[in-house]
């Protein structure tokens, strides 16, 4: 397997590709801030930008790197033959999401561009600026959700809290910057995850003290986002990081009863992390009913009356309304939607061949289904839609090899393997998972203010960073 090699003449290109890719994340983490600046800024310095950045890293590096970094490329290109294919021979129509494959490419091979203390530094940048951001947003948008308020925050005046009854209010829920509460999870799902990065990652151990307070505050927002997905994401997180802590302390002799407690301990967690969102809210619900609050809910107007009228007898409970059965056995209701791949396939066969425009593939599906969605809340079937066959098996690809990669680093007695370095796994993993749901890697985002996102973007970042350290304990075989 053949990996990028630079001599100390590169130093200048490295850093220039650390800081274009930094600026741009930093770019994309202001969309949901000031959508309408943001799209005009993207559309003249932003265009021009990530077209300056492929061409110098392609100029300089071609089509070198490990089998993962192929792959995206690959798969760009072939979601540009596509987009040709399907007659956008201009391409007037989808433009953006070429150019956001393009990005893509570019933004992952960057850690494993810089040296190890450039690329630490790189992510230690990038998260001190993200999660403080993400975290006053998050804290703001519990704010208006306990409270029951709303409020417009300039340049752009974008809302904070539920101010319309475009679905049906059943229960409150975090709405930051306007956005859906399944999307923005994500920002604060990284934030969690990163906070554990950091706790191990930091040398100053007196950090650790601000890092665990971000790091509950993440875990309280995530509770009001009522994203199970990411909830069970962080669940899984949680039992992996007890594996680790166990295989590093627990003392047994025997590694079968080693084994077996740390199984029985994870087990443990996976329930028990869960059910710790239920008791923030449940919580934080006390708190707010025992205060002799002014506030006025004004956001009340927008939810459905039996809500209202259960809140004005009982008292605010937070609580999630949803039958958690019910969700289970039919998905949250993506059982039709998922289940109207085959007649679509039947009415429009050319789908596995060539793909679909973006706008355009749900059209079929939704005539299978209840309720009209906007995407297929699966990542590998919203690719086979995108791109056809061939797009989804080099996604399944990238897929099954980050897996493999994660585990060999994740149960690694390397020296290099970390307890910070492994830990690096946890939100790739958790967003394996989300996809699985939702949409955020490989295909328009499902944020309709950018084709991709800060989402997507710092996914490839930490895959990246993580491939690098993962060829530093398992360098590749010379060939002969």
């Amino acid at each position: 397997m053949e990996q990028l090699r630079y001599t100390s003449e590169d130093r200048s290109f490295r850093r220039l590709m650390g800081c274009m890719a930094a600026l741009l994340l930093l770019f994309y983490m202001v969309c949901p801030a000031a959508p309408v600046r943001w799209n005009d800024l993207y559309n003249s310095y932003g265009k021009i930008l990530i077209i300056a950045m492929a061409a110098i890293y392609f100029y300089k590096c071609r089509f070198k790197g490990c089998i993962e970094v192929r792959i995206v490329i690959i798969y760009a290109i072939w979601v540009f033959i596509t987009r040709l294919l399907n007659t956008d021979l201009y391409l007037q129509n989808e433009l953006d999401l070429v150019i956001s494959r393009i990005l893509c490419c570019v933004i992952f091979p960057v850690g494993m561009l810089l040296e190890p203390d450039e690329r630490s530094k790189l992510l230690d940048f990038i998260i001190a600026v993200s999660c403080a951001f993400f975290l006053a947003t998050g804290l703001m948008a519990v704010y208006a959700c306990v409270f029951g308020v709303y409020f417009y925050v300039p340049p752009e005046n974008v809302v904070f809290g539920i101010d319309n009854n475009y679905m049906f209010n059943t229960y409150t829920y975090i709405v930051p910057w306007g956005t859906n509460r399944t999307i923005a999870a994500v920002w604060f799902y990284y934030g969690w995850c990163m906070m554990a990065y950091e706790f191990f990652h930091c040398k100053n151990k007196l950090w650790r003290i601000p890092i665990c307070v971000a790091w509950f505050c993440f875990h309280l927002i995530m509770a009001f986002s009522f994203c199970r997905s990411l909830m069970l994401a962080i669940s899984v997180n949680v039992g992996m990081l007890l594996i680790l802590l166990g295989i590093k302390y627990i003392k047994v002799k025997k590694i079968a009863v080693k084994a077996v407690i740390i199984v029985l301990i994870t087990a443990l967690s996976l329930p028990v992390t869960f059910q710790s969102f239920e008791v923030l809210r449940s919580a934080s619900a006390s708190v707010y009913n025992s205060l002799d609050t002014d506030i006025e809910r004004i956001a009340d107007e927008y939810m459905a009356n039996s809500f209202v009228e259960k809140t004005q007898d009982n008292g605010q409970s937070f609580e999630d309304p949803r039958d958690m059965k019910k969700s289970v056995s039919n998905i949250s209701n993506r059982g039709e939607i998922y289940a109207s791949v085959i007649p679509t396939i039947k009415l429009d066969p050319m789908r596995l061949l060539i793909g679909k425009y973006s706008d355009k593939i749900m059209d079929i599906p939704n005539l299978f289904q209840s309720f009209p969605y906007y995407h297929m809340h699966n990542m590998f079937l919203h690719v086979l839609m995108l791109t056809g066959v061939i797009g989804l098996l080099l996604v399944l690809a990238f897929t099954v090899l980050m897996v493999i990669k994660m585990i060999r680093v994740f149960f690694s007695n390397h020296p290099l393997a970390g307890m910070d370095i492994k830990v690096l796994t946890l939100p790739i993993s958790g967003i394996f998972i989300y996809s699985l749901l939702e949409l955020i890697l490989f295909t328009a985002s499902s944020d309709d203010r950018s084709v991709t996102d800060f989402r997507e973007l710092f996914f490839f970042l930490i895959a990246g960073i993580f491939l690098s350290y993962y060829y530093q304990i398992f360098p590749p075989k010379a060939k002969k």
